[in-house]
């Protein structure tokens, strides 16, 4: 009964792989949908880097706000500290 999963499972596989293999090397429009699928791919790594570059620049400004913001704390403090001694 197990062995049934793993044999549907492998049947299922192999079949989409085929299908995925004749569609892209299909002899009439195979040369165009890889053509369109490197297009994809592309466009897709561009504006991965951009999202990338952007959550880096938003970290990097939380940084230096959140260290802002540590050394403003103690700088109350420490005048905070004067005022009482």
């Amino acid at each position: 009964m197990h062995n049934n999963g793993k044999i549907g499972l492998g049947l299922i596989t192999g079949i989409g792989l085929g299908s995925g293999l004749m569609y892209f090397l299909d002899p009439d429009r195979g040369k165009q949908r890889r053509a369109s699928a490197r297009d994809q791919a592309r466009r897709t790594s561009r504006q991965l880097q951009r999202m990338a570059k952007s959550v880096d620049r938003s970290a990097h400004d939380l940084a230096k706000g959140a260290d802002a913001l540590t050394k403003r704390v103690f700088l109350w403090r420490r005048k905070a500290l004067r005022l009482v001694a």
